[in-house]
């Protein structure tokens, strides 16, 4: 599924300087949550109500004793200005952060762009070659590499990391060997968003009222989706459908009974669980979703679906962050809520994007890109929280924060991995026994995680 990749970049290299969306870009997720939603205006994860404490006065800055530091990141300076004079609302906290640190440290940042996708090649030859990076992005497609191939600091020796800035669920994500490697507070939790007029129009509860009644699981996802699937125009063949997104939303499901496709473990190792009971009964209820229950439409994917939810024949999709509430503007009211809890899963939990800020072992002032991080950080909390209460009010941003802290995220940077997504996804729609088509995906899974291991 090329196409998680391609809004990775996409999201990152536009939808992340505007402060008017959390994340708004729309694509297969075939991990748990990792087809990136972590915009440097992403969910301020760790709660709105700490951006008021990150106005510092002059006199309690501490002054580096270097503030020379190198960034490598995606986008110019030059392609900043630009998108500024066509879009007054783009904010990039990384970039508004430069002169900003240059001016408390006396220092200079260096910048290296490049194009999103060659972020990761150009930091392995940066560092093969000795030359100075201070500052790299994290994201689901660079990770094990950096840490495996010893390309990054453990952040724990420069960073406080209990610092209640940190998004908890970026820490926990960019782990490798028991050590975090990334911190942040980009964070954009996949939720479920529906069409609150549709469903005040036929008389079903609605998703926010069975959420609030503590009644928001699986099987009341699927009672739900299966009662707002309808024959409208009387021609034998239903024309609304209770739910639909990007690979019949599978991944959604699995993180929400409790798993990851993939698991870093303390020793160095990776798992690939999907002959867990946890992902074998998402991709089962997926599969029942398509072929018994018919609640989604098996022929159809990707932006269909959002198509469809904005002609209103669509009941419920999926989004990041509050991007549904652009990605589907129209004139029906629309609502979220957290993904369905599985009977493995806890309230709440689920798929999601995120990003975080990594030293590299080349670092020369690793002191500088700390206290830059954290700075661009405080700045990214503290300016997409104020768009987001503007626009959507302190109620709902305060409930987009608890989810953001639990999001459960995989990165996915290793071999054959959407050759193992593909074939979950076949045996889905082709109604193959889960067995044995989640055996086929954890063997190629397998055989990915072993060359990225010795690669």
């Amino acid at each position: 599924m090329n196409k998680n990749v391609k809004s990775w970049a996409m999201m990152l290299a536009t939808v992340m300087m505007t402060t008017t969306v959390l994340s708004a870009c729309s694509g297969g997720n075939g991990n748990a949550g990792n087809a990136g939603n972590a915009a440097n205006t992403g969910n301020a994860g760790n709660g709105s109500a700490e951006a008021e404490g990150n106005e510092v006065k002059e006199e309690e800055l501490v002054k580096l004793a270097n503030g020379n530091i190198t960034v490598l990141y995606h986008t110019s300076l030059e392609q900043y200005q630009e998108s500024k004079t066509n879009n007054p609302d783009a904010y990039d906290a990384l970039l508004e952060s430069i002169p900003e640190f240059e001016k408390q440290h006396g220092g200079k940042v260096n910048l290296i762009a490049v194009p999103w996708g060659d972020q990761k090649a150009t930091l392995i030859s940066m560092v093969n070659a000795g030359e100075q990076v201070d500052v790299a992005q994290a994201n689901d497609q660079n990770f094990p590499v950096y840490p495996l191939k010893k390309m990054l600091m453990p952040l724990g020796d420069y960073i406080d990391l209990a610092d209640p800035l940190w998004n908890s669920s970026v820490l926990k994500a960019f782990e490798f060997g028991g050590e975090p490697y990334a911190a942040g507070v980009g964070a954009a939790p996949i939720v479920i968003y529906y069409n609150k007029t549709l469903f005040e129009n036929n008389g079903v509860k609605s998703p926010s009222e069975l959420y609030a009644e503590g009644n928001w699981t699986w099987e009341t996802f699927r009672s739900t989706a299966m009662e707002m699937t309808q024959d409208t125009d009387g021609d034998g063949a239903s024309d609304q459908f209770g739910f639909g997104w990007w690979d019949a939303g599978y991944a959604l499901m699995v993180a929400s009974n409790g798993k990851t496709l993939l698991t870093y473990n303390e020793d160095g190792t990776i798992s690939a669980n999907h002959d867990s009971d946890n992902v074998k009964e998402a991709v089962q209820f997926t599969q029942d979703a398509l072929l018994k229950d018919k609640y989604i439409d098996k022929d159809k994917e990707g932006d269909y679906f959002n198509a469809e939810f904005k002609n209103g024949k669509l009941a419920m999709t999926a989004e990041y962050g509050f991007g549904g509430f652009n990605v589907f503007k129209s004139d029906y009211e629309i609502d979220f809520v957290p993904v369905p809890k599985g009977p493995k899963g806890e309230p709440g939990v689920g798929p999601g994007g995120m990003s975080g800020w990594s030293i590299p072992t080349v670092s020369k002032n690793p002191e500088g890109a700390a206290a830059f991080i954290k700075l661009l950080s405080e700045n990214e909390q503290k300016v997409a929280t104020a768009k987001n209460v503007e626009l959507y009010g302190q109620e709902k941003v305060d409930f987009m924060n608890e989810l953001a802290g639990k999001i459960l995220f995989a990165p996915i940077g290793v071999e054959k991995y959407w050759d193992a997504n593909t074939a979950l996804l076949t045996g889905i729609k082709d109604g193959t026994p889960v067995g044995t088509f989640a055996a086929t995906a954890k063997a190629m899974l397998e055989e990915g995680i072993n060359i990225t291991l010795t690669q």
